[in-house]
């Protein structure tokens, strides 16, 4: 690999990293979701307990996996889910010492908003892309972002 191409490589990704940041018009770490501001730390909490698949129990330890955040820090962004009614906590139905976390109907709300924004922006984004390129796009960043999880991921 040549140096040029590893820094051109770095400059796009921090570029990328800006396009998951929120838009400066909703005011940087909040969104506009109905006529209520969300921090985007509760979309990501949104987004972590609905990506569990259906049957599995979602844990404020499989929030902080997904998130990449420590349990404490987990626990905080739950919390300001908690407050603004996007997600709920019960108790486990196989152990009661655990907690479980769902989406309530207004946080599967903001799931289905969050994906048509960001959707909708990446549409904007290719619009003069070939299907073919965001075939090869969408291939290659998802190699990409499996070869990004750390090594204990990779397995599981």
């Amino acid at each position: 690999m040549r140096g040029g191409d590893l820094k051109r490589l770095d400059v796009a990704l921090l570029a990328l990293r800006r396009f998951a940041d929120a838009p400066a018009s909703s005011g940087g770490s909040t969104l506009v979701h109905g006529s209520e501001r969300v921090e985007v730390s509760t979309v990501l909490v949104v987004d972590a307990v609905a990506r569990r698949g259906a049957g599995e129990e979602c844990s404020i330890s499989t929030v902080a996996e997904e998130l990449r955040v420590a349990h404490s820090t987990a626990s905080r962004l739950i919390d300001r889910a908690v407050r603004v009614g996007m997600v709920r906590r019960t108790r486990s139905s196989t152990d009661p010492r655990r907690t479980v976390l769902t989406l309530s109907t207004a946080g599967w709300q903001l799931q289905r908003d969050a994906i048509a924004f960001r959707t909708g922006r990446l549409q904007e984004l290719l619009t003069d892309w070939t299907a073919d390129e965001v075939t090869t796009f969408t291939q290659l960043l998802e190699r990409f972002a499996r070869s990004a999880r750390p090594v204990n991921e990779k397995t599981s």
